[in-house]
């Protein structure tokens, strides 16, 4: 959680003293979650020649530059 927080407040979408912890709201696994995935691409490198290779950060980080800049 601390990267995505991280980035929103980096991407300006959410203030430097916004208040995590008090908004934060934990709940059980909902429907769909999955405690634990064990992606294997090798298929999609074998066949496409494509290796993901974009960390956590940076995806987060780009999902936060595209949020802050949507039209709603």
């Amino acid at each position: 959680m601390t990267i995505l927080q991280e980035e929103l407040v980096r991407a300006g979408v959410l203030p430097t003293d916004y208040d995590f912890e008090a908004h934060k709201e934990l709940v059980p696994m909902q429907p769909g979650d999955v405690p634990v995935t064990y992606a294997d691409t090798t298929p999609l490198e074998t066949d496409f020649g494509f290796k993901p290779s974009t960390s956590l950060r940076d995806g987060l980080r780009r999902f936060a530059e595209w949020y802050a800049n949507v039209d709603f």
